[in-house]
Protein backbone atom coordinates (compact mmCIF):
# COMPACT_ATOMS: atom_id res chain seq x y z
CA UNK A 1 0.00 0.00 0.00
CA UNK A 2 1.09 3.55 -1.17
CA UNK A 3 1.75 5.08 2.46
CA UNK A 4 2.01 9.24 2.63
CA UNK A 5 4.55 11.27 3.63
CA UNK A 6 2.51 14.63 4.82
CA UNK A 7 2.50 15.46 8.30
CA UNK A 8 5.06 12.83 9.68
CA UNK A 9 7.78 14.32 11.65
CA UNK A 10 11.22 13.75 9.49
CA UNK A 11 12.75 11.97 11.75
CA UNK A 12 9.94 9.12 10.77
CA UNK A 13 10.42 9.26 7.31
CA UNK A 14 14.48 8.52 8.30
CA UNK A 15 14.27 5.74 9.89
CA UNK A 16 10.83 4.43 8.53
CA UNK A 17 10.81 5.47 4.78
CA UNK A 18 8.27 2.49 3.75
CA UNK A 19 5.60 4.69 6.31
CA UNK A 20 4.89 6.63 4.05
CA UNK A 21 -22.26 38.77 25.63
CA UNK A 22 -24.64 39.28 29.81
CA UNK A 23 -26.53 42.26 27.85
CA UNK A 24 -25.73 43.66 23.69
CA UNK A 25 -24.68 46.84 25.15
CA UNK A 26 -21.82 45.24 27.03
CA UNK A 27 -20.37 43.27 23.52
CA UNK A 28 -17.63 45.12 21.40
CA UNK A 29 -18.03 45.68 18.01
CA UNK A 30 -17.48 42.60 15.63
CA UNK A 31 -13.93 42.91 14.12
CA UNK A 32 -13.84 43.69 10.67
CA UNK A 33 -12.33 40.86 9.09
CA UNK A 34 -15.15 38.32 9.82
CA UNK A 35 -17.67 39.30 7.09
CA UNK A 36 -20.24 37.01 9.30
CA UNK A 37 -23.46 37.67 10.91
CA UNK A 38 -23.57 37.84 15.15
CA UNK A 39 -21.81 39.45 17.85
CA UNK A 40 -18.37 38.88 18.38
CA UNK A 41 -16.07 39.05 21.76
CA UNK A 42 -12.44 38.32 22.22
CA UNK A 43 -11.85 34.79 23.72
CA UNK A 44 -11.25 35.56 26.91
CA UNK A 45 -14.06 37.71 26.81
CA UNK A 46 -16.78 34.93 26.13
CA UNK A 47 -18.09 34.87 29.44
CA UNK A 48 -20.19 38.24 28.34
CA UNK A 49 -21.82 36.83 25.47
CA UNK A 50 -25.54 36.55 26.21
CA UNK A 51 -27.01 33.68 28.60
CA UNK A 52 -29.08 31.40 26.18
CA UNK A 53 -32.62 30.45 27.89
CA UNK A 54 -33.08 26.60 28.78
CA UNK A 55 -34.32 24.76 26.17
CA UNK A 56 -35.77 21.02 25.96
CA UNK A 57 -33.03 18.55 24.84
CA UNK A 58 -33.64 17.90 21.09
CA UNK A 59 -34.43 14.53 20.03
CA UNK A 60 -33.65 15.71 16.05
CA UNK A 61 -30.53 16.19 14.93
CA UNK A 62 -32.30 18.90 12.73
CA UNK A 63 -33.07 21.10 16.18
CA UNK A 64 -29.24 20.73 17.93
CA UNK A 65 -27.30 23.69 18.39
CA UNK A 66 -23.74 23.80 19.81
CA UNK A 67 -24.43 24.06 23.38
CA UNK A 68 -26.39 20.63 23.04
CA UNK A 69 -23.04 18.90 22.46
CA UNK A 70 -22.37 16.74 25.19
CA UNK A 71 -19.48 14.42 24.10
CA UNK A 72 -16.90 15.18 21.67
CA UNK A 73 -14.49 12.80 19.17
CA UNK A 74 -12.12 13.53 16.65
CA UNK A 75 -10.86 11.26 13.37
CA UNK A 76 -7.75 12.61 11.34
CA UNK A 77 -4.10 13.32 10.75
CA UNK A 78 -1.57 14.56 12.64
CA UNK A 79 -3.16 18.05 12.26
CA UNK A 80 -6.02 16.20 14.82
CA UNK A 81 -2.98 15.05 16.40
CA UNK A 82 -1.29 18.47 16.99
CA UNK A 83 1.47 17.09 16.02
CA UNK A 84 4.25 20.08 16.94
CA UNK A 85 1.87 22.61 17.60
CA UNK A 86 4.06 23.91 19.74
CA UNK A 87 7.78 23.95 20.27
CA UNK A 88 11.21 26.05 19.68
CA UNK A 89 14.32 25.47 17.49
CA UNK A 90 15.38 27.31 21.24
CA UNK A 91 14.66 23.98 22.54
CA UNK A 92 17.63 22.58 20.50
CA UNK A 93 21.33 23.41 20.80
CA UNK A 94 23.42 23.64 17.76
CA UNK A 95 26.96 24.32 16.60
CA UNK A 96 26.77 27.44 14.51
CA UNK A 97 30.26 27.75 14.01
CA UNK A 98 31.77 29.16 10.60
CA UNK A 99 33.78 26.65 8.29
CA UNK A 100 35.44 28.54 5.35
CA UNK A 101 34.79 26.87 1.87
CA UNK A 102 36.88 26.63 -0.83
CA UNK A 103 36.03 29.92 -2.37
CA UNK A 104 36.39 32.15 0.38
CA UNK A 105 33.24 32.20 1.20
CA UNK A 106 32.02 30.78 4.74
CA UNK A 107 28.83 28.51 5.72
CA UNK A 108 27.08 27.50 8.79
CA UNK A 109 26.73 24.08 8.67
CA UNK A 110 24.04 22.19 10.13
CA UNK A 111 25.48 20.35 13.34
CA UNK A 112 22.75 19.40 16.08
CA UNK A 113 24.85 18.86 19.53
CA UNK A 114 21.56 17.17 21.52
CA UNK A 115 18.80 14.95 20.28
CA UNK A 116 15.99 16.69 19.68
CA UNK A 117 13.58 13.82 18.13
CA UNK A 118 12.91 13.00 21.95
CA UNK A 119 11.14 16.81 22.11
CA UNK A 120 9.03 15.77 19.18
CA UNK A 121 5.14 15.50 20.30
CA UNK A 122 2.06 15.84 19.41
CA UNK A 123 0.30 18.09 21.81
CA UNK A 124 -3.37 16.64 21.74
CA UNK A 125 -4.32 19.54 24.25
CA UNK A 126 -3.76 21.95 21.56
CA UNK A 127 -5.86 20.30 18.90
CA UNK A 128 -7.91 22.93 17.25
CA UNK A 129 -11.23 20.69 17.43
CA UNK A 130 -10.87 18.47 20.51
CA UNK A 131 -8.14 20.10 23.13
CA UNK A 132 -8.67 20.78 26.62
CA UNK A 133 -5.42 22.10 28.05
CA UNK A 134 -6.54 25.29 30.51
CA UNK A 135 -4.21 27.90 28.10
CA UNK A 136 -6.31 26.45 24.94
CA UNK A 137 -8.14 28.13 22.60
CA UNK A 138 -9.83 25.16 21.11
CA UNK A 139 -13.50 24.06 20.11
CA UNK A 140 -14.28 22.79 23.49
CA UNK A 141 -12.89 25.36 25.33
CA UNK A 142 -15.76 27.85 23.51
CA UNK A 143 -18.21 24.99 23.94
CA UNK A 144 -17.32 24.94 27.56
CA UNK A 145 -18.86 28.36 28.41
CA UNK A 146 -22.31 27.21 27.47
CA UNK A 147 -22.30 23.42 28.10
CA UNK A 148 -24.86 22.21 30.90
CA UNK A 149 -22.43 19.19 31.99
CA UNK A 150 -18.81 18.30 31.59
CA UNK A 151 -18.04 17.47 27.87
CA UNK A 152 -16.71 13.98 27.65
CA UNK A 153 -14.31 12.80 24.59
CA UNK A 154 -11.61 15.82 25.02
CA UNK A 155 -7.87 15.58 24.66
CA UNK A 156 -5.13 16.89 27.29
CA UNK A 157 -1.64 16.81 27.28
CA UNK A 158 0.98 15.71 24.87
CA UNK A 159 2.92 12.67 23.99
CA UNK A 160 5.18 11.10 21.81
CA UNK A 161 3.86 10.96 17.77
CA UNK A 162 1.13 8.45 17.36
CA UNK A 163 2.22 6.27 14.09
CA UNK A 164 0.28 3.04 13.83
CA UNK A 165 -0.88 3.10 10.65
CA UNK A 166 -2.32 -0.02 9.84
CA UNK A 167 -5.21 -2.37 11.31
CA UNK A 168 -5.88 -3.98 14.97
CA UNK A 169 -5.37 -3.14 18.14
CA UNK A 170 -1.67 -2.77 18.03
CA UNK A 171 -0.41 -2.04 14.86
CA UNK A 172 2.39 -0.56 13.52
CA UNK A 173 6.15 0.89 14.97
CA UNK A 174 5.98 1.66 18.82
CA UNK A 175 7.98 4.40 18.88
CA UNK A 176 7.40 5.54 22.64
CA UNK A 177 9.01 1.93 23.53
CA UNK A 178 11.97 2.91 21.17
CA UNK A 179 12.40 6.28 23.24
CA UNK A 180 11.94 4.17 26.65
CA UNK A 181 8.75 5.64 27.00
CA UNK A 182 5.17 4.14 27.27
CA UNK A 183 3.91 2.52 24.19
CA UNK A 184 1.88 4.40 21.69
CA UNK A 185 -0.20 1.79 19.76
CA UNK A 186 -1.66 0.94 22.63
CA UNK A 187 -4.77 2.96 24.09
CA UNK A 188 -3.71 6.30 25.38
CA UNK A 189 -7.50 7.43 26.93
CA UNK A 190 -5.54 9.61 29.67
CA UNK A 191 -4.35 11.99 27.19
CA UNK A 192 -6.31 11.34 23.99
CA UNK A 193 -9.93 11.21 25.74
CA UNK A 194 -12.12 10.28 22.14
CA UNK A 195 -9.23 11.83 19.56
CA UNK A 196 -8.76 8.87 17.44
CA UNK A 197 -6.15 10.53 14.64
CA UNK A 198 -3.17 9.32 13.71
CA UNK A 199 -0.28 10.84 12.15
CA UNK A 200 0.34 10.04 8.90
CA UNK A 201 -3.60 8.75 8.52
CA UNK A 202 -4.84 8.62 4.61
CA UNK A 203 -8.83 8.27 4.09
CA UNK A 204 -7.90 4.35 4.33
CA UNK A 205 -7.26 4.35 8.06
CA UNK A 206 -10.48 6.21 9.30
CA UNK A 207 -11.99 2.69 9.72
CA UNK A 208 -9.30 1.34 11.99
CA UNK A 209 -9.73 4.46 13.64
CA UNK A 210 -13.51 4.07 14.87
CA UNK A 211 -12.71 0.00 14.78
CA UNK A 212 -9.72 -0.06 17.04
CA UNK A 213 -10.34 2.91 19.40
CA UNK A 214 -13.61 4.97 19.25
CA UNK A 215 -16.01 2.42 19.52
CA UNK A 216 -13.93 0.55 22.42
CA UNK A 217 -13.73 3.65 24.84
CA UNK A 218 -16.97 4.97 23.45
CA UNK A 219 -18.12 1.35 25.48
CA UNK A 220 -15.69 1.44 28.04
CA UNK A 221 -16.52 5.03 29.03
CA UNK A 222 -20.39 4.11 28.96
CA UNK A 223 -21.58 7.24 26.91
CA UNK A 224 -25.65 7.63 27.10
CA UNK A 225 -27.25 6.81 23.36
CA UNK A 226 -29.07 9.92 23.70
CA UNK A 227 -26.46 12.26 24.31
CA UNK A 228 -25.49 14.15 21.09
CA UNK A 229 -22.17 14.15 20.53
CA UNK A 230 -19.85 16.05 18.00
CA UNK A 231 -17.58 14.24 15.48
CA UNK A 232 -14.92 16.47 13.95
CA UNK A 233 -13.61 14.63 10.77
CA UNK A 234 -10.67 15.78 8.83
CA UNK A 235 -8.69 14.13 6.42
CA UNK A 236 -7.30 14.49 2.86
CA UNK A 237 -3.49 16.49 3.41
CA UNK A 238 -1.83 13.32 2.76
CA UNK A 239 -3.65 11.79 0.29
CA UNK A 240 -3.17 14.43 -2.32
CA UNK A 241 0.29 14.67 -1.16
CA UNK A 242 0.94 10.88 -2.40
CA UNK A 243 -1.58 11.25 -4.94
CA UNK A 244 -1.30 13.73 -6.60
CA UNK A 245 -0.52 12.17 -9.80
CA UNK A 246 -3.44 9.77 -9.86
CA UNK A 247 -5.82 10.01 -12.77
CA UNK A 248 -9.02 11.35 -11.98
CA UNK A 249 -11.38 9.08 -13.65
CA UNK A 250 -14.87 9.52 -12.82
CA UNK A 251 -16.81 6.44 -11.80
CA UNK A 252 -13.81 4.76 -11.11
CA UNK A 253 -12.74 3.33 -7.36
CA UNK A 254 -8.69 3.59 -7.01
CA UNK A 255 -6.55 3.99 -4.14
CA UNK A 256 -6.26 7.82 -4.26
CA UNK A 257 -8.98 8.85 -6.36
CA UNK A 258 -11.67 11.30 -5.25
CA UNK A 259 -14.46 8.33 -5.00
CA UNK A 260 -11.92 5.90 -3.17
CA UNK A 261 -11.61 8.59 -0.70
CA UNK A 262 -15.09 9.76 -0.39
CA UNK A 263 -16.03 5.83 0.17
CA UNK A 264 -13.49 5.52 2.80
CA UNK A 265 -15.26 8.33 4.99
CA UNK A 266 -18.76 6.88 4.14
CA UNK A 267 -17.57 3.76 4.99
CA UNK A 268 -15.99 4.60 8.26
CA UNK A 269 -18.99 6.83 9.04
CA UNK A 270 -21.23 4.43 9.09
CA UNK A 271 -19.98 1.69 11.05
CA UNK A 272 -19.36 4.90 13.56
CA UNK A 273 -22.82 6.20 13.71
CA UNK A 274 -24.29 2.57 13.60
CA UNK A 275 -22.76 1.48 16.81
CA UNK A 276 -23.05 5.05 18.10
CA UNK A 277 -26.49 6.74 18.01
CA UNK A 278 -26.92 11.08 17.90
CA UNK A 279 -23.88 11.82 16.09
CA UNK A 280 -23.24 15.15 13.96
CA UNK A 281 -20.32 14.82 11.60
CA UNK A 282 -18.36 18.01 10.53
CA UNK A 283 -16.41 17.05 7.86
CA UNK A 284 -13.66 19.33 6.86
CA UNK A 285 -12.67 19.86 3.53
CA UNK A 286 -8.93 20.23 2.09
CA UNK A 287 -6.80 22.17 3.05
CA UNK A 288 -4.98 24.60 0.68
CA UNK A 289 -1.64 22.33 1.28
CA UNK A 290 0.43 23.50 -1.54
CA UNK A 291 0.13 27.22 -0.30
CA UNK A 292 3.20 26.25 1.81
CA UNK A 293 5.64 26.55 -0.92
CA UNK A 294 5.52 29.71 -1.68
CA UNK A 295 4.69 30.81 2.03
CA UNK A 296 8.19 29.55 3.23
CA UNK A 297 10.35 29.59 0.10
CA UNK A 298 12.75 32.64 1.08
CA UNK A 299 11.06 33.48 4.59
CA UNK A 300 14.44 32.88 7.68
CA UNK A 301 11.93 31.45 9.71
CA UNK A 302 12.27 28.59 7.76
CA UNK A 303 15.72 28.21 6.92
CA UNK A 304 18.24 26.50 8.79
CA UNK A 305 18.83 25.24 11.10
CA UNK A 306 16.13 24.01 10.63
CA UNK A 307 17.65 21.95 7.48
CA UNK A 308 20.61 22.85 5.20
CA UNK A 309 18.30 23.49 2.81
CA UNK A 310 15.11 25.40 2.50
CA UNK A 311 12.87 23.03 1.25
CA UNK A 312 13.60 19.04 1.57
CA UNK A 313 10.49 17.64 -0.45
CA UNK A 314 10.37 14.49 2.18
CA UNK A 315 6.84 15.94 3.91
CA UNK A 316 5.06 16.43 0.58
CA UNK A 317 7.25 15.93 -2.43
CA UNK A 318 3.88 17.34 -4.29
CA UNK A 319 3.69 20.45 -2.67
CA UNK A 320 7.56 21.48 -1.86
CA UNK A 321 9.29 20.13 -4.75
CA UNK A 322 10.92 23.60 -6.61
CA UNK A 323 10.36 24.42 -10.09
CA UNK A 324 8.13 23.59 -12.44
CA UNK A 325 7.78 20.32 -11.97
CA UNK A 326 6.38 21.46 -8.99
CA UNK A 327 4.27 24.30 -10.07
CA UNK A 328 2.71 21.02 -11.66
CA UNK A 329 2.79 18.96 -8.86
CA UNK A 330 1.38 22.00 -6.92
CA UNK A 331 -1.95 22.55 -9.27
CA UNK A 332 -2.80 18.81 -9.20
CA UNK A 333 -3.28 19.13 -5.66
CA UNK A 334 -5.47 21.73 -5.74
CA UNK A 335 -7.25 20.16 -8.65
CA UNK A 336 -7.04 16.99 -6.59
CA UNK A 337 -8.50 18.81 -3.55
CA UNK A 338 -11.25 20.04 -5.08
CA UNK A 339 -12.23 16.43 -6.50
CA UNK A 340 -11.95 15.08 -3.06
CA UNK A 341 -14.51 17.76 -1.91
CA UNK A 342 -17.04 17.30 -4.36
CA UNK A 343 -17.05 13.48 -4.00
CA UNK A 344 -17.43 14.16 -0.18
CA UNK A 345 -20.21 16.54 -1.12
CA UNK A 346 -21.71 13.79 -2.61
CA UNK A 347 -21.65 11.57 -0.01
CA UNK A 348 -23.33 14.08 1.96
CA UNK A 349 -26.03 14.60 -0.14
CA UNK A 350 -27.03 10.39 -0.10
CA UNK A 351 -27.22 10.89 3.82
CA UNK A 352 -29.17 13.64 3.59
CA UNK A 353 -31.89 12.40 1.49
CA UNK A 354 -31.90 8.69 4.63
CA UNK A 355 -33.38 11.72 6.54
CA UNK A 356 -32.15 9.99 9.89
CA UNK A 357 -32.97 12.12 12.87
CA UNK A 358 -30.06 10.55 14.96
CA UNK A 359 -27.45 11.24 12.43
CA UNK A 360 -26.49 14.44 10.81
CA UNK A 361 -23.48 15.45 8.32
CA UNK A 362 -22.09 18.77 7.72
CA UNK A 363 -19.98 20.16 5.96
CA UNK A 364 -17.20 22.81 6.68
CA UNK A 365 -14.55 24.19 3.83
CA UNK A 366 -10.98 23.62 4.33
CA UNK A 367 -10.25 26.34 1.78
CA UNK A 368 -10.81 29.15 4.21
CA UNK A 369 -7.84 28.62 5.82
CA UNK A 370 -6.04 31.22 3.83
CA UNK A 371 -2.50 29.95 4.04
CA UNK A 372 -1.50 31.67 1.46
CA UNK A 373 -1.70 34.95 3.38
CA UNK A 374 -1.28 34.28 6.89
CA UNK A 375 1.90 35.22 8.87
CA UNK A 376 4.73 32.43 8.72
CA UNK A 377 4.49 31.61 12.41
CA UNK A 378 1.06 29.88 11.05
CA UNK A 379 3.40 27.13 11.06
CA UNK A 380 5.47 24.82 13.29
CA UNK A 381 9.26 26.21 13.54
CA UNK A 382 10.34 22.82 14.04
CA UNK A 383 9.42 21.54 10.36
CA UNK A 384 7.74 24.89 8.87
CA UNK A 385 5.01 22.72 7.52
CA UNK A 386 2.62 21.75 10.60
CA UNK A 387 0.16 24.24 11.96
CA UNK A 388 1.33 26.01 14.85
CA UNK A 389 -0.23 26.55 17.82
CA UNK A 390 -1.66 29.84 16.71
CA UNK A 391 -3.14 28.18 13.93
CA UNK A 392 -5.17 25.85 15.49
CA UNK A 393 -6.29 28.79 17.65
CA UNK A 394 -7.75 30.70 14.67
CA UNK A 395 -8.70 27.75 13.00
CA UNK A 396 -10.83 26.90 15.72
CA UNK A 397 -12.59 29.90 16.31
CA UNK A 398 -12.92 30.01 12.41
CA UNK A 399 -14.68 27.09 12.55
CA UNK A 400 -16.61 27.51 15.60
CA UNK A 401 -17.64 30.58 13.86
CA UNK A 402 -18.96 29.58 10.64
CA UNK A 403 -20.42 26.28 12.51
CA UNK A 404 -24.24 27.41 12.34
CA UNK A 405 -24.15 29.54 9.60
CA UNK A 406 -25.19 28.52 5.79
CA UNK A 407 -22.80 27.31 3.49
CA UNK A 408 -22.26 30.70 1.65
CA UNK A 409 -20.71 31.95 5.07
CA UNK A 410 -18.78 28.95 5.71
CA UNK A 411 -17.07 29.50 2.23
CA UNK A 412 -15.54 33.18 3.42
CA UNK A 413 -11.95 32.95 4.44
CA UNK A 414 -10.58 32.94 8.05
CA UNK A 415 -8.57 36.03 8.02
CA UNK A 416 -5.25 35.92 10.46
CA UNK A 417 -6.11 38.93 13.28
CA UNK A 418 -4.09 39.53 16.06
CA UNK A 419 -6.78 38.76 18.71
CA UNK A 420 -9.18 35.75 18.46
CA UNK A 421 -12.29 36.20 18.27
CA UNK A 422 -15.53 33.93 18.69
CA UNK A 423 -18.85 34.27 17.73
CA UNK A 424 -21.38 34.46 20.39
CA UNK A 425 -24.22 31.75 20.41
CA UNK A 426 -27.69 33.18 19.46
CA UNK A 427 -31.29 31.40 20.40
CA UNK A 428 -32.14 30.54 17.10
CA UNK A 429 -29.19 29.11 16.44
CA UNK A 430 -28.82 25.31 15.14
CA UNK A 431 -26.26 22.54 13.46
CA UNK A 432 -27.29 23.30 9.55
CA UNK A 433 -28.44 19.31 9.39
CA UNK A 434 -29.85 18.39 5.79
CA UNK A 435 -28.79 21.52 4.18
CA UNK A 436 -25.68 21.17 3.36
CA UNK A 437 -26.66 19.77 -0.12
CA UNK A 438 -29.27 22.46 -1.24
CA UNK A 439 -26.64 24.87 -0.25
CA UNK A 440 -24.02 22.89 -2.41
CA UNK A 441 -26.62 22.86 -5.63
CA UNK A 442 -27.31 26.96 -5.36
CA UNK A 443 -24.09 28.38 -4.39
CA UNK A 444 -21.19 26.23 -6.03
CA UNK A 445 -22.82 24.45 -8.81
CA UNK A 446 -25.27 26.97 -9.62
Amino acid sequence: MIRSFLFIPLFLLLSQLDLAVAVAVALPPPPISPKLPGHYVPFHKLSTCPKLSHRKYPRSAKDVRPDDFRVVMALGDSITAGLLARGSRDDYDYDYSLSSTPSGGSQRPFRPISNRLLSIAEYRGLSYPIGYDEDAITIPRILDTYARKNLTGVSRGQHPPTTCLGTGPNPGIDLGKVFGKKGICTPRPEEDGLNAAVSGSVSGNLMAQVKDYLLPRIAEMGIRDEDWKYVNLGIGANDICSFCLTPNATGISITGSPQQFAADIREAVNVLREHVPNIIVNIIGLFRVSAIYRLTLTDPYCQPPLLPLPHLALECSCALLPGPAGDYTRGKMDELGEAYDEAVLQVIEEWEKEDDPTFGAIWQPGTVVDLANYPITALSPIDCFHPSELAHQRVAAGFWNRMTLSLEKKYLPIEWEAEVYVRCLEEDDRIPVGMVSESARRYLRG
